[in-house]
C-alpha cells in the first residue's frame, strides 16, 4: 500500500440494521468490516444468510459465537469461543476471516493470544482517538466511534488508557466532541500527516439514540477525499 492517508470503518454485533449501514458505505464509496456473533443474548443478530449475503460486499470478521467477554469466561472457554467463531464464519463465507474485534474492547495478552492462534491476522480494540497508522500492528486502535460521547468521556478514556499523545492531540483541536466537527478536525489530521482514521460504532445503538443523520453527515466528510486509501480492516493487517 502507498503512504496516503487511510480511512477505514467498522460495525460490530451484527444487528440486521447493519444493512443500512452497508446502504451507505456503497452510497459514499466508503470499505467497512462488521464483526458478527452468531449469538447475542442482548441484541437481534442477523440469520446466517443474510450474513453470507453481507459477505459477497463487505469483509466479516469475528466477534466470538456468543458476544462473550474475555473477562467473562475462563481461557479454555475463550479459546474455544475464538475457535469456534474462525471455523463458523470460513464455512458460512467460504473466506477464512482476517479480523477479529474483542466484544466490549475487553482483552489480555492471554484473550489476544488466543486470537491469532485461531487463525485471525488482526484483533481490533475500541480505544478511541488514535490517528497513527498502525502499521505491522496486531492490535489495533480506533478513531472515532458514532456515539454522542461528553467531553469528560473523550478525557478519561484516554488518561486510563495513558494515551497521552492522543490527549494532547484532542485537546489541541479544541477538545470538540460534537461528531461531525471532531471528524473534520481530524480529516485534517490525517491528511497533512498521512495518518489512518478508523470510524466505528453499532448499528442497534444508532438507531436507538437516532444518529443516523449524524451518521450519513460523518460519511459525507470522509468520503471522496483524494490520495486517499479507503479500505477494510483486513488490509490493516498487512499494509504493504
Amino acid at each position: 500500500m502507498n503512504d496516503n492517508p487511510i480511512i477505514t470503518t467498522s460495525w460490530d454485533d451484527g444487528h440486521p440494521l447493519d444493512f443500512r449501514i452497508a446502504d451507505l458505505l456503497e452510497k459514499y464509496k466508503l470499505q467497512g468490516t462488521f464483526y458478527i456473533p452468531q449469538q447475542n443474548p442482548e441484541n437481534e443478530v442477523m440469520t446466517e444468510s443474510q450474513v453470507r449475503d453481507l459477505s459477497r460486499q463487505f469483509e466479516i470478521g469475528g466477534h466470538t459465537m456468543t458476544h462473550i467477554s474475555a473477562n467473562q469466561v475462563s481461557p479454555q472457554k475463550w479459546e474455544e469461543e475464538v475457535n469456534q467463531c474462525f471455523t463458523w464464519i470460513t464455512a458460512l463465507t467460504g473466506k477464512q476471516p482476517v479480523c477479529f474485534c474483542f466484544p466490549r474492547g475487553i482483552y489480555s495478552s492471554t484473550a489476544s493470544d488466543a486470537v491469532f492462534q485461531a487463525g485471525f491476522k488482526l484483533a481490533r480494540t475500541t480505544e478511541l482517538m488514535n490517528i497513527s497508522k498502525p502499521a505491522s500492528l496486531k492490535i489495533v486502535p480506533t478513531t472515532i466511534q458514532i456515539y454522542d460521547h461528553s467531553r469528560f468521556t473523550y478525557f478519561k478514556h484516554l488518561v486510563k488508557r495513558r494515551r497521552f499523545a492522543n490527549l494532547f492531540l484532542w485537546m489541541r483541536n479544541s477538545s470538540e466532541n460534537e461528531l461531525d466537527k471532531l471528524t473534520d478536525k481530524y480529516v485534517k489530521q490525517i491528511v497533512a500527516n498521512r495518518g489512518y482514521l478508523h470510524l466505528w460504532g453499532h448499528s442497534w445503538e444508532i438507531e436507538k439514540f437516532a444518529l443516523w443523520t449524524k451518521l450519513e453527515t460523518v460519511f459525507k466528510r470522509i468520503s471522496g477525499l483524494e490520495n486517499t486509501n479507503y479500505v477494510p480492516n483486513k488490509f490493516l493487517a498487512d499494509p504493504q
